[in-house]
């Protein structure tokens, strides 16, 4: 595998479903290699961070968004630069001003402070209950107990995390032109209302946000929507 695997992304404009495929492989590359399953799970170095954290949702979200009458070209940086990736889009949708012909994309993650921690269970054991269950014991030992809920309860746990991390990215000063990408990892399976519950409180809770649309996926892949300002 090349020995600099992002140098193939970093400041290089790419067709969208070119840049997936790369992506895909390089994702492929790593799950299959020495330790492979470790690895993605353990997110040991800078490359497995920046794949899963950012450049698999960049994936997600060009898939959701590249088609007839709306071509994207990407280009992704690797730093801590304002936004992670500028677009350069073209087509019908763009003629007819739908969209912008260049914008942004923000990626961010949201999950439970202890996800690291089922992480490792999992690498390690194979197995590990919600978040909420799991914590470090002195020595260093994980310890995933069962954690039940009232009702909506786990909803309305994940909401806040989710909501706060809106909230916050809203503060900061991005162009009028971005999409703030959302990568939920949930606390638990969501079923359709479930997720739409969860999708409601956002509207509640962010009154304003300067992005141009909010797109939320969960990444087991069956949930997502796109929220605009109103």
């Amino acid at each position: 595998m090349n020995q600099r695997p992002l140098s193939q992304f970093d400041g290089i404009r790419l067709d969208g479903l070119e840049f997936c495929s790369k992506v895909y492989r390089l994702y492929e590359s790593i799950r299959y290699g020495v330790d492979g399953p470790s690895r993605m799970r353990r997110r040991p170095s800078h490359v497995e961070k920046k794949l899963l954290d950012e450049l698999m949702p960049i994936c997600k979200y060009l898939q959701a968004s590249y088609g007839p009458g709306r071509f994207i070209d990407v280009s992704w940086t690797d730093g801590n630069q304002q936004c992670d990736a500028e677009l350069f889009q073209r087509g019908a949708c763009v003629d007819e001003v739908r969209h912008s012909a260049s914008a942004f994309l923000e990626v961010t993650c949201v999950m439970d402070k202890n996800e690291h921690l089922v992480r490792e269970l999992l690498d390690t054991k194979g197995g590990a209950f919600t978040p909420d269950g799991v914590r470090r014991l002195k020595g260093g030992a994980i310890e995933s107990v069962p954690k039940s809920y009232k009702g909506t309860e786990f909803i309305e746990s994940y909401s806040k995390l989710l909501c706060g991390r809106i909230a916050a990215k809203a503060k900061l000063p991005f162009p009028k032109s971005t999409t703030l990408v959302v990568q939920c990892t949930l606390n638990m399976p969501y079923s359709p209302d479930e997720w739409a519950a969860l999708i409601g409180t956002v509207h509640s809770a962010v009154a304003e946000w300067p992005f141009r649309e909010i797109y939320c996926y969960d990444t087991l892949g069956h949930h997502s929507v796109r929220l605009f300002r109103q």
